[in-house]
């Protein structure tokens, strides 16, 4: 399998909707364990992503905290998915 290739330009330029339907794909594998597995989970996938990816963890961190929030606050895909976590994991 090629090894994936990271275009950190594309960080910031990506779109709300496709990182939150990735957000939801990724929440539905972790409903079934304890919130305290769950959040240590997604973090792991985080930290070895970007280990891979060979960019580092905080970079990441602050794009998506950018993209999360836009001017007005946050963007209604995350609000939803804030909905969804609080509804359905937690």
């Amino acid at each position: 399998m090629p090894r994936l290739r990271l275009n950190r330009d594309k960080i910031n330029m990506a779109r709300p909707r496709e990182v939150a339907a990735a957000v939801m794909m990724t929440l539905n594998g972790l409903q079934d364990y304890t919130p305290e597995i769950q959040v240590m989970g997604a973090a792991a996938v985080f930290l070895e992503l970007a280990e891979a990816l060979d960019i580092p963890p905080q970079e990441v961190f602050a794009a998506t905290k950018n993209l999360i929030n836009g001017q007005d606050g946050k963007r209604a895909e995350f609000t939803a998915i804030q909905d969804y976590i609080q509804g359905e994991l937690i």
